[in-house]
């Protein structure tokens, strides 16, 4: 086991900057997932970690306890109380967390697919991803402008989803269109069709679009449709993640009854 005192030190400043700044996680090409559920998630779906970060005391817990065997005490690395308040994002939580070089996205999954446009709030990622792998889809493309998927937030928001999915970020609409999933459904405020006049029992790909602007319209024109949501009241329009809750969960639900 290494003991880390200074905050000084580069793998501490790696860290830190991991844990605060979205950019850093490009710039290192290293994720920070803290918390023994994502950890262990990680650690299930086969990352290599590159170090297990906690306390003294943190060790002690007998779960923090069986994540530092797993990845063996030369790969534990103990902080000072002081140092890991800085890093931690989490009031009160488990004083753990995991580092592992970015994952690269495998091959595509065959099952529903969604397609992320300039989804920039950090949470909004994260829930769109937990719903997906929730509702059984199998490849979420985040396209360029999205919010980046490893970072500390989203995986936070993610709890867990990152490693139930194939998910490629930076993607590009001509790369991907060839191999998605038909028909394309993208959700518009003036959409012309209604989510539940739709046939989803089989696979198709979603795309949902910026918080403020929605799919671009370029993007729009490429789908078979644009999908308005019914709504009561005075409420302009859900939020994205919420809406895409409401489209996959409505996919899945007739999947369920088709027996699928």
């Amino acid at each position: 086991m290494k003991h880390l005192s200074s905050s000084d030190n580069p793998l501490f400043k790696s860290l830190r900057a991991l844990a605060h700044e979205a950019a850093a996680v490009r710039r290192l090409d290293q994720a920070w997932l803290e918390g023994i559920h994502l950890a262990a998630s990680a650690l299930d779906a086969g990352l290599e970690p590159l170090a297990l970060v906690c306390t003294e005391a943190g060790l002690a817990d007998a779960e923090i306890a069986r994540l530092a065997e797993r990845v063996g005490a030369s790969r534990v690395v103990l902080l000072e109380p002081a140092l890991w308040r800085q890093l931690s994002a989490v009031r009160h939580g488990r004083e753990v967390g995991l580092l592992v070089r970015r994952p690269a996205a495998g091959a595509p999954r065959a099952g529903v697919a969604v397609v992320l446009d300039r989804v920039q709030d950090a949470g909004n990622v994260g829930t769109l991803l937990r719903t997906a792998a929730a509702a059984g889809a199998g490849t979420v493309y985040c396209l360029r402008g999205c919010a980046g998927a490893w970072t500390s937030k989203v995986l936070r928001s993610g709890m867990g989803a990152h490693f139930a999915l194939c998910l490629v970020e930076d993607a590009r609409w001509e790369d991907i269109e060839p191999g998605l999933p038909r028909p394309l459904y993208a959700t518009a405020g003036q959409g012309t069709r209604d989510l539940y006049e739709l046939d989803l029992r089989g696979d198709v790909t979603w795309v949902f679009g910026n918080e403020g602007a929605g799919v671009a319209p370029a993007l729009l024109a490429r789908c078979d449709a644009g999908v308005r949501i019914p709504q009561r009241g005075a409420v302009e329009s859900l939020n994205v993640a919420a809406a895409a809750a409401v489209c996959l969960y409505e996919g899945l639900r007739q999947r369920i009854a088709a027996g699928r």
